[in-house]
């Protein structure tokens, strides 16, 4: 199994104790808002901390297990509505108690995506629900367009967080993201934008009390950096540590925990723009690149090479082992580049500042790669994509709920944030459209699984992204703490919570 380590613990040192319970923990990324609609991966480690959802996971179950979080009990009322009775008694930590009013405010400023700051959360997860409406201050009904399947998946996203709305309308959304109130085990007492954040317990949680008595949260580029730091004692964990630096590691006698993250890097290849616009052109860029060389060349052997655009963590019966749809095949390329007549024009990849562990020395690899295939493939890096410009674009594609839709719906729908962004993804088969809707939106289990199924044959055809690996990263760590990796959340969500932290004496 490629994720063994997901569910072993990380441990951070015995000083922790004379510390009282503080954890300090240096970051490769910090977001610079912060509010349940920041989603992308620099947010995910701060955020389940700080908000509660209304419904929650089990972070350690597989297959996945849903609880009640802010609602005590949910119930599907007619096709499209669902009513869910709200745990009385919930402080805030602006010292207000939650009600529907709350919930309601939280959940339809992004259902209604009438400001810009909402419209990616909303494209991205929320674009079948319609509204929240408050039936009593502890009852909300959820009403969505067509029937939802995936509710409790959707809903138990940390983007779906609720927030304090006497808070928001005293204080605003730009104030509040600078000074964030949410209902979680820890607030907030500290926030720099793009820098530092320190969360506190909570004392008036509704739940169990919070483990740690203070996070810190450091924004800490360099990777050599965040190693010596830990050395000389001034983190007690650290992230996004590349494999080639285990040996940093263990030199300096520092423990280490590897998790082979359920996210694709991936190459997103333009459908609009010739040469790439020809879909021969684009299965020869899949088949000219070698994603095990990639592997083993960037990350050691560690990173996972995908078969197809699937997860181990889907469980049964969506994810399917005996699939093997991605190939290596030069030969094939070339006489579909003939097929083609791909004369070599220029194929440009742009990329921002790093922000890939790995990213820039795999598009040169690829680059090399490609050579053989004779694409000419050209890379700049700029500060902002020109999709006037660009065939290729680099991005990740992480699993944000155990399902199919749950890595697939949320980058490549119609409604998605990134087809919203720019004219690249824009299939073209007549049979993609239905059998998306049907695979996100399928009457039964059976039905949702074979629309997937054969979603991944047209991909195939379509090839509007390349798959390169399923990246695999280091958390360095002293003694005396033990935390879990989750395996039901997204990457990179760090669990801190009573019963996933537990500090030693």
């Amino acid at each position: 199994m490629k994720r063994l380590l997901l569910s072993t613990l990380l441990a951070v040192t015995p000083s922790l104790a004379a510390q009282a319970a503080d954890l300090n923990i240096a970051l490769q990324t910090m977001f610079d808002k912060f509010d349940p609609s920041s989603w992308g991966n620099n947010g995910a480690p701060l955020l389940y901390n700080v908000y509660d959802t209304l419904i929650e996971r089990d972070p350690f179950s597989s297959p996945v297990v849903y609880k009640p979080g802010l609602a005590t009990e949910w119930t599907r009322i007619d096709p499209l509505t669902w009513e869910l009775k709200l745990r009385d008694g919930v402080k805030m930590h602006d010292g207000t108690t939650m009600d529907a009013e709350d919930v309601a405010y939280s959940l339809n400023r992004i259902f209604r995506h009438e400001e810009p700051q909402f419209i990616s959360p909303w494209g991205t997860f929320f674009y079948n629900l319609d509204r929240v409406e408050v039936v009593d201050p502890l009852t909300v009904r959820i009403v969505s367009i067509k029937p939802e399947p995936l509710f409790e998946a959707i809903i138990s996203l940390r983007t779906a967080g609720i927030v304090s709305k006497e808070y928001y309308d005293e204080h605003g959304f730009e104030y509040a993201t600078r000074f964030p109130i949410g209902s979680g085990p820890y607030r907030v007492t500290e926030f720099t934008p793009g820098d530092r954040a320190v969360l506190e317990r909570f004392d008036d949680f509704w739940g169990e009390k919070a483990p740690l008595d203070r996070v810190t949260f450091q924004l800490v580029e360099e990777v050599a950096s965040r190693v010596t730091g830990l050395a000389n004692g001034e983190f007690d964990l650290i992230t996004h540590i590349p494999p080639d630096q285990q040996a940093a590691l263990d030199s300096a006698g520092l423990n280490s925990f590897g998790v082979t993250w359920p996210m694709f890097h991936v190459w997103i290849v333009s459908q609009t723009r010739p040469p790439t616009d020809n879909a021969k052109v684009r299965q020869a860029m899949r088949l000219c690149t070698d994603s095990q060389a990639l592997v083993d060349g960037l990350w050691g052997g560690l990173a996972h090479v995908p078969k197809a655009h699937q997860f181990e963590e889907y469980g049964a019966p969506f994810y399917m082992p005996e699939l093997d749809l991605q190939k290596h095949d030069i030969a094939k390329a070339k006489r579909l580049l003939a097929e083609a007549d791909y004369k070599g024009e220029p194929i440009v990849a742009q990329f921002t500042q790093s922000y890939y562990l790995y990213g820039d020395l795999a598009a040169q690899v690829i680059q090399q790669q490609w050579q053989e295939c004779g694409l000419n493939l050209q890379l700049e890096q700029i500060e902002q994509y020109d999709y006037d410009k660009l065939h290729i674009r680099a991005w990740s594609n992480p699993m944000y709920y155990p399902d199919p839709m749950g890595a697939m719906d949320v980058h490549w729908s119609p409604n998605s944030s990134f087809t919203r962004s720019g004219p690249m993804w824009q299939p073209t088969h007549p049979d993609w459209a239905p059998t998306f809707e049907t695979a996100r939106f399928g009457e039964t289990v059976d039905a949702r699984k074979d629309a997937y199924r054969k979603l991944l044959d047209l991909d195939q055809e379509e090839a509007g992204w390349i798959l390169l690996y399923e990246p695999h990263e280091i958390f360095g760590f002293r003694e005396g703490v033990e935390v879990r990796i989750p395996v039901a959340y997204r990457p990179y969500v760090l669990p801190l919570r009573a019963g996933q932290v537990t500090v030693s004496e």
